[in-house]
């Protein structure tokens, strides 16, 4: 079921030279569910971010439940009979249909496979790796993953303790975790990686409040964590105690992508739960700013669902049309009632002239 809403409110920038910000349409698809997913085994799963490498983008999902999802029918609860914390699927370059025929990495039993494991010295029984921003730089391909304890059997009992950097050769079906100096934490989490240059921009959402901060490594630096810098307000500084927020009121991850038609970045971002339906697009035309205020998309209730919060909003520049103002991106609802799942869905988003 597709639903459009054609949203006319104009909203000011905030020192951006390209004009006010405007959203002219918004057609909500629906899932990304087909027949990829089936044929991977994949019943239920979140996230959807991409990053491009040769011949295409690698898209990379985190917890995703597996089972038997019979041909022509939607996926069900009954039908899950497992769970791993990571996938990812490669789409071709140019394939731009909707929803994406993703083709997943799948292990010998044809199902989708994590590509990331846990060293031998960590606990297997209750650390998940979470994949979040990556990046190609040549033939090699970088990840950053989030750490994750489990302290109970429910959706909620879990928390954050750390992340880090993992890097494979492209093609390939695993990434390996890098460990320099024997520490696998890497001083920052970013949710978005964005290169200019021969610099990298990370982008990391961080609570208490939540607020968008913002990082810094040369390339040839990557994989040195001492060579990270944050941005202080005033400048960048290693000490990531002098980091300052770039932006406030910032919830669940951020994407940002370059915009050929407008020369500009375009960021999207999700909502909390005092805003549990919407989706948020600032531009600026560098990637450390300063951005526009947001233009406001509001995500139509799942039918049949009562959705909770939206969250895991990433634009995808490989769906999108280059030369024009429209922008594809993916999220992912929280549904109220315990262990209610959903998968992620996609929305076109035309930008008014």
């Amino acid at each position: 079921m597709k639903f459009t809403l054609v949203l006319l409110g104009v909203l000011g920038l905030a020192g951006c030279a390209s004009g006010p910000l405007r959203v002219q349409r918004a057609e909500f698809g629906g899932t990304i569910w087909n027949e990829s997913q089936r044929r991977a085994g994949v019943v239920f799963q979140d996230g959807g971010q991409s990053l491009a490498a040769a011949g295409g983008t690698l898209w990379t999902f985190g917890d995703t439940f597996i089972g038997q999802p019979q041909p022509a029918q939607p996926p069900r609860n009954p039908q899950i009979k497992g769970s791993v914390c990571a996938t990812m699927a490669w789409l071709p370059a140019g394939e731009t249909n909707l929803p994406p025929r993703l083709d997943y990495v799948t292990g010998t039993n044809g199902v989708a496979a994590c590509p990331l494991a846990l060293f031998a010295d960590e606990d297997q029984a209750h650390t998940r790796l979470w994949p979040a921003g990556g990046i190609a730089l040549g033939s090699r391909v970088y990840l950053y993953y989030s750490m994750i304890q489990t302290t109970g059997p429910g959706p909620w009992n879990f928390h954050g303790v750390g992340g880090g950097l993992a890097v494979a050769e492209w093609p390939a079906r695993t990434f390996t975790r890098l460990r320099p100096g024997g520490e696998s934490r890497f001083p920052v989490l970013p949710a978005q990686v964005v290169r200019q240059g021969q610099t990298l921009y990370l982008y990391e959402i961080s609570g208490q409040p939540q607020s968008l901060w913002l990082a810094r490594v040369k390339v040839a630096q990557i994989e040195n964590p001492a060579a990270y810098e944050f941005s202080t307000g005033d400048g960048w500084s290693t000490n990531r105690a002098r980091a300052k927020a770039i932006l406030r009121e910032i919830y669940g991850q951020v994407s940002v992508a370059w915009m050929p038609a407008w020369q500009q970045y375009v960021m999207a971002t999700s909502s909390d739960f005092s805003r549990p339906h919407e989706l948020q697009l600032r531009v600026s035309p560098e990637p450390c700013g300063p951005w526009s205020a947001p233009a406001r998309i509001t995500v139509p209730e799942m039918p049949g669902g009562k959705t909770q919060v939206v969250y895991c909003t990433f634009l995808h520049p490989e769906l999108s049309d280059a030369g024009t103002r429209r922008l594809v991106a993916t999220f992912c609802r929280i549904l109220e009632g315990d262990w209610q799942l959903s998968n992620p869905e996609w929305v076109s988003i035309t930008l008014a002239p």
